[in-house]
């Protein structure tokens, strides 16, 4: 970070234009009062909105009617690497999609743009009717740069899979298509079956949730307000420190354990039915049998293995509580839904991979119920511009009554955390500020829970009362 800074959240406003359906090309530097970007790793493109203080009617005389585009350039100027300290959309336009929020003033007008990547709307106008044989990375890539489907300019970021699939699009939308890809994938490199499918500023990303846990740490946070006392008894703050400091922090979801039962985090069956063979299979995931399986953000469940009942069951032995049917067609020992044969190999095996469907839908599932029901907090900064989702934050909660530098810090919230989800705020006026609001959520402690034998439902003492015929 550059020392010149003012004050923590500065940035500048390079350029922000609006290009009118009209052909007119109309600079909004001086009517714009905030700007809000919105990330996620759970949608496939970005969107955001833009309020304007109109005192000429410049969008009243345009008109605008939702078949504009939008550009801005944005800095910060707390970052001195050019390549990552700016937001740059003037040679990828937003589409400007909806218009709300008119409120009239005396002589002026508050008006809302809400926008999004063109990609969106390509993918609402589009279908992808067409049978592919081939790797699931490559048929992505396909589908996302195809000029008769999405036909995107911008960068990927798609992570190698394993084998050759063979699948029907069947006149499905692009994204919903992608989307069925990236539950099936398997990561060539990390035999991750956790893909996700999502648009940041630096363009789109097909990845495993494994290659993103496996980059390093790009911000570190500290709770707590530290600041420096100078000789003279004055208390001044540390600009550059204020960015490793939240704003403000909340915690949003710490074990629902009612939802992680029905969503099938702690167990789930699997139930496949071989329409050859006329046989079926019965796979279980428990929760602590699997945990080590794939990477994580903590080395520790968010669950003990406490008994929880009379009958010694944990809380992952209720397999029975989330059950899945699948079909299979297997003939020679391949799937013929699914896989394509490698005729060249000794032993008939697929070329996709040895673990079919049947082995990675189950922890697929935990695994992105934990991400929504888990660990997770909200968290509001300082803005950066090198923030986006899918980046790995540490995140050092102090305990509470610890305020202090030297307060210890609580052992199973702090950690490494994902960044599932963001919100850029560019603010003008009253102050021209730049903030970020996002959640990050993590799928383990990094401190063991302790064991509590005790800690189960209390024994019945003896069996209820029947009583018949009650009037």
């Amino acid at each position: 970070m550059a020392s010149g800074i003012q004050y923590a959240g500065e940035y500048t406003l390079e350029s922000v234009r609006l290009f009118a359906s009209s052909g007119n090309i109309i600079p909004l530097n001086g009517l714009t009062v905030s700007i809000s970007l919105f990330e996620n790793i759970f949608s496939p493109t970005m969107s955001g909105t833009i309020t304007l203080l109109d005192a000429n009617s410049i969008v009243s005389n345009l008109p605008i009617i939702g078949q504009e585009f939008l550009s801005f350039k944005i800095k910060t100027a707390s970052i001195t690497d050019e390549g990552t300290s700016v937001i740059d959309f003037t040679k990828n336009p937003f589409s400007v999609y909806k218009i709300d929020q008119r409120i009239e003033g005396t002589n002026s007008e508050l008006i809302t743009l809400h926008f999004a990547s063109p990609e969106m709307l390509r993918n609402l106008r589009t279908r992808v009717s067409k049978s592919y044989t081939n790797t699931i990375d490559n048929i992505a890539i396909d589908v996302i740069q195809n000029s008769r489907y999405i036909n995107s300019k911008k960068d990927l970021f798609i992570e190698e899979t394993v084998g050759v699939r063979k699948i029907i699009s069947p006149n499905s939308n692009p994204f919903t298509f992608i989307q069925k890809l990236s539950s099936e994938a398997i990561s060539k490199n990390n035999g991750s079956p956790f893909f996700l499918f999502y648009e940041n500023k630096e363009g789109f990303n097909f990845r495993s949730l494994d290659s993103l846990y496996a980059q390093p740490i790009t911000a570190e946070y500290n709770t707590g307000e530290f600041y420096h006392q100078e000789s003279s008894g004055t208390v001044v703050k540390n600009v550059l420190e204020e960015y490793s400091r939240p704003i403000s922090h909340e915690m949003i979801a710490v074990n629902d354990t009612v939802k992680n039962v029905r969503g099938g985090l702690l167990a789930s069956d699997l139930i496949t039915y071989d329409i050859y063979s006329k046989k079926y299979e019965r796979k279980n995931f428990r929760y602590f049998n699997n945990f080590n399986d794939y990477g994580r953000l903590g080395n520790s469940p968010i669950y003990n293995t406490n008994f929880i009942d009379e009958f010694d069951n944990t809380v992952d032995n209720f397999t029975n509580a989330n059950i899945h049917l699948h079909p299979t067609s297997k003939s020679n020992g391949s799937d013929a839904q699914h896989y394509v044969l490698d005729p060249t190999a000794k032993n008939i095996k697929s070329l996709y991979s040895p673990n079919g469907i049947e082995n990675t839908l189950l922890p697929r599932q935990s695994k992105f119920v934990e991400l929504n029901k888990g660990v997770s907090l909200n968290v509001k900064v300082h803005g950066s511009t090198n923030i986006s989702v899918g980046q790995i934050i540490q995140f050092n909660k102090q305990t509470v009554g610890n305020a202090n530098e030297s307060g210890d810090f609580d052992p199973y919230y702090t950690g490494r955390y994902i960044i599932s989800n963001l919100r850029h705020i560019f603010d003008l006026a009253p102050k021209k500020e730049h903030s970020i609001v996002m959640s990050l959520v993590k799928d383990g402690y990094e401190q063991e829970l302790e064991q509590n034998t005790a800690a189960r439902e209390p024994k019945r003492r003896s069996k209820g009362v029947v009583s018949k015929n009650v009037i």
